[in-house]
């Protein structure tokens, strides 16, 4: 509801001043021949009768933060300010002379408040009542304090008692066991002026080392500081695999593993009416701690034994953002330096001499640098009230070393090796260009356009490089040369009664030259790769009556690659073909996808859904001829071969209802099951991997009375994808249960306090690793939720 310059709907705040002056006359001069609605005749009340106008109407786009023209009028002294151009906004004692009832009552083309499509227009009576607000003299008895604060806070505590696997429960939950508690929430709101603010707010939660916190100082047409703090930890079990051959079958150190996640940031903007918006931040980002990995040790002869990384990342982020808006357009430019370190360390250890107890150990430590450079620029404008364009270009370049080295230790056979590498370095720079367009050419058809090019190239070298199958140092380089071309189209079409048809097109094409060489004589490889992929999808949604709605899409996407192997040596041999994986000359990937869709309204109270879809994707390659160099024979013709095949179907049904006022209840339930099979050739330990999953979910919600309600929250899944793999020596799959649930006494005392009561059970099973990790887990916490004033 913003009296500003006529332009463009889209960008009229953004006209030049001689347009904006000379168009403000001519509104002037318009709005005195054209008729008003009369003032009201009341004693108007500013709390009473206009601010829930201004609230429902005009302080979306004319509030304190970035008000359309610079005009507000969320206090007296901003609305008689005017906005960019105009300070006869509002006349006090001169309604009709006031630029603000001619905009409101739709005197003026194009300046029509609120804009057409943003909201519902002022009614006749509440133009009056305007009128004879501003005729009164625009008292404004609702100003906020200059100076008021707001405190929120909700200390929690309470814990978990679990009984199992408690390594386990902490990965699945993301909580801990035992005592826990903190601030759930607290904040601070304090209004230092009517162009001022500052706010703070998060939580803290202990022993989780879960930890939130924003600070904001915001001045309005001037600018504002944001700085923040949060970390939050994720949990790993310590368990390795399981075997039931082996003795003990699975291998238990009961470590506590984690990592702590976090990042610090600060941000400094400028806001100064007229000139470009600018963003000056540092963000510092890290992760520390340890985490467990599946790069499993040897444990009499089985892969099974526990191995653990040592994580400790850490990235320095500066960073630059300017926009703008101007005559319609807008134009972003985003810059970031990146400054990443990695020290990780991996531990493997495994048993060689059998027995229970590790004799070899494998550690291995990864320092690596980097620094990276990003810049990406964007616009959009409407060019028309039906069209809307915006592209964009991004570049970045990256440079990083990396320095290896790997101690392999067996005592009891006296073996003890060193690998260590020379720096690597790696340089990569990336350029990408994309343009799209959005357009409603008629009322029933939208469609969009878009275009998007890539180009990357990517250059490494090391002097000397561990080769970890041979044992010792060799020098090795590669490159990596990309262009990738994307074209995307969609459109949405709704000329059908109570039907929209929808549908799109996505077309890729990418080319890749990708070089690789280990010591000339041992290994080398020039490879030219071209992917061509497509995906399309058509689809439906119809409901002729009110209590129906049926959908239904078909989606295709094909991904087919060629290869060409330029140049193929491994161990110095130039094989009769090309060796793994340069022997592959094809490979094709075609998936089919149809999903459906009913929605059933029997009566207002419920809604009941049901979905279904079936996927079928079909994985075949050509090869070249196969030698076993060892024998010197041939163990495949080659040519096509179709290596494995994908099918699922997931049935859907979901639930909402309010049979009485005072209940609330929500229910889905999906049934999955999938099968993946892979060219076996006569092999018997290449079983398909196949199964089923079955998830249930319901939330509901009782009001005891109007000031205490009760909540329940139920999750439930199984997955059955255990496999018997005998012939293969190791079985495969998880099969596991998993129940959850929560309910929730809360009680209001009044306006300002508010208590909850929450009880927790959750429980785990998983057969597939005999049993070892499952769990049971009871908790019980209290929050109070408290406001001031």
């Amino acid at each position: 509801m913003k009296p500003a310059p006529p332009k463009e709907p889209a960008s009229r705040a953004h006209l030049c001043f001689m347009t904006a002056m000379i168009c403000s006359f001519a509104a002037a001069a318009q709005a005195q021949e054209d008729p008003l609605p009369p003032p009201a005749n009341q004693t108007v009340d500013f709390t009473r009768d206009i601010q829930p106008i201004f609230q429902n109407s005009c302080l979306r786009c004319h509030g304190p933060e970035k008000p359309k023209s610079h005009f507000r009028l969320d206090s007296r002294a901003s609305a008689l300010a005017g906005g960019n151009n105009n300070t006869n906004d509002i006349v006090p004692g001169n309604s009709s002379k006031s630029l603000l009832i001619h905009y409101t009552a739709y005197s003026v083309q194009d300046l029509e408040m609120p804009p057409v499509g943003k909201g519902d227009p002022l009614t006749p009576h509440q133009v009056g009542l305007l009128r004879a607000w501003i005729d009164q003299g625009a008292n404004w008895s609702a100003d906020r304090p200059q100076n008021s604060t707001a405190v929120a806070f909700a200390p929690t505590v309470g814990g978990f008692g679990v009984h199992g696997n408690k390594a386990k429960f902490r990965e699945l939950e993301g909580v801990t066991d035992g005592f826990s508690g903190g601030l759930e929430k607290f904040a601070l709101a304090q209004q230092l002026g009517p162009d001022e603010k500052l706010s703070l707010d998060g939580h803290f939660l202990a022993p989780a080392q879960d930890i939130g916190l924003k600070v904001g100082l915001d001045k309005t047409d001037l600018g504002f500081v944001h700085a923040g703090f949060d970390q939050w930890r994720k949990y790993y079990g310590s368990d390795g695999g399981f075997d039931p051959a082996v003795k003990p079958p699975q291998f238990s150190p009961n470590r506590d593993l984690y990592l702590d996640n976090g990042r610090a940031w600060v941000d400094f903007g400028l806001e100064l009416p007229n000139l470009p918006r600018m963003v000056l931040g540092y963000e510092y980002q890290y992760r520390t701690g340890t985490e467990s990995t599946l790069d499993w040790g040897n444990a009499n002869g089985k892969n099974i034994y526990p191995a653990t990384q040592a994580v400790d990342e850490r990235t320095h982020i500066l960073k630059f953002d300017v926009s703008k808006d101007f005559s319609g357009w807008h134009i972003e430019d985003s810059t970031r330096i990146e400054f990443y370190i990695e020290k990780n360390q991996d531990a493997e250890a495994g048993i060689v001499a059998g027995g229970a107890v590790p004799d070899l150990s494998i550690n291995t430590r990864d320092n690596y640098h980097q620094a990276q450079g990003m810049n990406t620029l964007t616009f959009e404008k409407a060019v028309r009230d039906w069209a809307l364009v915006s592209g964009g270009f991004y570049y970045s370049r990256l440079e990083g070393n990396d320095l290896f080295n790997q101690t392999t230790a067996i005592p009891s056979f006296g073996v003890s090796a060193v690998l260590g590498s020379q720096q690597i370095t790696l340089r990569r720079d990336s350029e990408i260009f994309s343009a799209a367009g959005l357009f409603t050419p008629l009322d029933y058809l939208t469609f969009s356009l878009g275009t998007q090019n890539e180009w990357t190239h990517e250059r490494g070298f090391g002097a000397s490089v561990p080769d970890l199958e041979l044992g010792l140092n060799t020098p090795a380089s590669s490159s990596f040369d990309e262009f990738k071309a994307t074209q995307q189209a969609n459109f949405r079409f709704t000329k059908i009664p109570f039907t929209v048809v929808s549908g799109g097109a996505q077309l890729e094409e990418e080319n890749v030259n990708e070089y690789q060489e280990e010591d000339p004589t041992a290994f080398m490889r020039d490879t030219v790769a071209n992917n061509r992929r497509y995906d399309v999808h058509l689809g439906f949604s119809t409901s002729p009556w009110r209590a129906l709605e049926f959908s239904a899409q078909f989606r295709r996407n094909e991904s087919e690659t060629d290869y060409d192997q330029r140049s193929d040596i491994f161990n110095g041999l130039h094989g009769p073909t090309n060796g793994y994986p340069a022997f592959i000359l094809n490979r094709d990937i075609r998936s089919d996808v149809f999903e459906t869709k009913l929605v059933w309204r029997p009566a207002f109270w419920v809604k009941a859904t049901l979905t279904y879809q079936i996927t079928s994707t079909d994985y075949s390659s050509k090869t070249d001829p196969a030698f076993d160099l060892g024998l010197m024979e041939q163990v495949s013709p080659g040519g096509p071969i179709l290596d494995g095949t994908y099918d699922a179907q997931t049935y859907g049904f979901g639930v909402t209802m309010t049979p009485i006022r005072r209940l609330f209840f929500s229910g889905a339930f999906t049934y999955s099951l999938s099968r993946a099979v892979t060219a076996a050739n006569g092999d018997p330990s290449i079983a398909p991997y196949k199964g089923d999953i079955y998830t249930l979910t319901a939330a509901a919600t009782y009001a005891l009375n109007p000031k205490t309600s009760l909540q329940a929250n139920y999750n439930f899944s199984r997955a059955g994808y255990g496999e018997n793999n005998a012939a293969a020596g190791v079985p495969l799959g998880m099969d596991y249960a998993r129940h959850n649930l929560s309910l929730s006494l809360t009680r209001r005392f009044n306006p300002r306090v508010c208590g909850s009561l929450r009880y927790a059970f959750s429980q785990y099973s998983e057969p597939t690793s005999g049993n070892a990790n499952d769990y049971v887990a009871q908790g019980v916490f209290v929050t109070l939720t408290c406001k001031v004033p």
